[in-house]
């Protein structure tokens, strides 16, 4: 049946495959949760086992290490500080640029979804409770002291599920059915009008524009910092799981069954193509010469940047 929907996505109208997506050979068959690269060489991504992979050569080859026995979903790393977070409270931290990492994880009953670094002395990670009755309770720390002491901010909705942060006072908070913004470094937050129709999975900014992307094809637009979001039609229903923006009015987006969503001229000119690898895609990372695209059972696509 998987092959049978894959071949009606590929043949829908103006859908192509995306050809020019090389796969590279990495040492996992996790999936990839996250990629991230710090300039165009150093780049880490972080798998469903517990796994760090990391490269030097911009992407070429990757090492991997397995760091803990709980699922990493996200990382982050600025200068020579980075962070990482996972299922049942993971929290790591690095004073070393991601060479070596320190346990310091919350309670248990929390599974952490995003993590970003705010300024230099803070960080914010967010994500659900487990021993909530809905499952989807939302709930968020910061530090504001270089990680040693977080603090639990009061709740502000359910189901966060991303984090992104503009230095030195911005944060964006996504979760499945709100948005709140962040104008003083986490002091307080406001809440979008951004009412979810359809859940949403994942969102990205630059500077005031941001675009989320989520369930059946969902994708929307603000130009103010989150505080209004404006609904963009597309010409199907798969669930994109991740988004990179290339500048404030254009990007990518990828998701279920390995389609792949370019956009540009603010949202409302769009191209949907497919991977040509049948998996379900769930990171993407843009750098000034590539795009990398992490997915499910140790998939790792690169394209180069034209």
């Amino acid at each position: 049946m998987k092959h049978l929907l894959l071949s009606l996505l590929i043949c829908l109208p103006g859908l192509a495959t995306g050809t020019d997506f090389e796969k590279i050979d990495i040492p996992t068959s996790a999936n990839i949760n996250k990629i991230l690269f710090v300039g165009p060489a150093y780049g880490w991504a972080v798998t469903s086992d517990g796994e760090l992979l990391s490269t030097y050569n911009g992407g070429r080859t990757w090492k991997v290490k397995k760091i803990t026995t709980r699922r990493i979903t996200d990382i982050t790393v600025r200068d020579r500080r980075g962070y990482l977070c996972g299922e049942r409270g993971l929290l790591m931290k690095s004073n070393d640029r991601g060479s070596t990492w320190q346990d310091i994880s919350q309670p248990m009953k929390f599974n952490f979804t995003g993590i970003s670094i705010v300024n230099d002395s803070s960080a914010i990670v967010c994500g659900t409770d487990r021993n909530s009755m809905a499952k989807t309770r939302g709930v968020l720390f910061q530090t504001w002291d270089y990680s040693k002491t977080w603090k639990k901010h009061n709740h502000l909705g359910n189901g966060y599920v991303d984090v992104v942060t503009n230095p030195p006072h911005r944060i964006y908070l996504l979760a499945i059915k709100s948005a709140f913004h962040s104008i003083n470094a986490g002091l307080n937050f406001i809440s979008g009008k951004y009412e979810g129709k359809h859940l949403a999975f994942a969102f990205d900014f630059d500077d005031a524009w941001g675009y989320l992307v989520g369930r059946k094809g969902f994708f929307a637009r603000s130009t103010n910092h989150g505080r209004d979001w404006t609904d963009i039609e597309l010409e199907m229903n798969k669930n994109l799981y991740a988004i990179s923006m290339f500048d404030h009015n254009s990007g990518i987006a990828i998701g279920e069954d390995g389609v792949i969503l370019y956009f540009e001229n603010d949202g409302q000119k769009n191209r949907l193509v497919h991977c040509g690898h049948d998996v379900d895609l769930l990171s993407v990372f843009v750098t000034d010469t590539h795009i990398f695209c992490g997915g499910k059972n140790g998939t790792l696509l690169s394209k180069e940047r034209k």
